[in-house]
């Protein structure tokens, strides 16, 4: 059953990294719902004990997504918003 909690992780982890930030468009916080999920999803895969590997990238993929969302991507969206108020 961790093998499945595991794939789990890593895909949410891996669309929650890459294309999660699009999600802002059309849910309120939106963006935060898949690296939340793959971090519930590597946590629980990392107790199972049967596919570990997954599950610990998904935990980072996660975590890393979480950071880009709350840090880099309101930078990047305050540059894009400043650059279009100057031209």
């Amino acid at each position: 059953m961790g093998k499945i909690f595991s794939t789990f992780a890593l895909v949410f982890g891996l669309i929650g990294l890459l294309g999660g930030w699009l999600l802002v468009f059309f849910l309120p916080f939106g963006e935060l719902y898949l690296p939340i999920a793959a971090i519930v999803f590597g946590i629980i895969g990392i107790i199972s004990e049967d596919s570990r590997g997954m599950a610990i990238a998904g935990l980072v993929l996660g975590v890393t997504g979480i950071i880009f969302v709350l840090f880099a991507l309101p930078a990047i969206l305050t540059l894009i918003l400043i650059w279009l108020a100057l031209t």
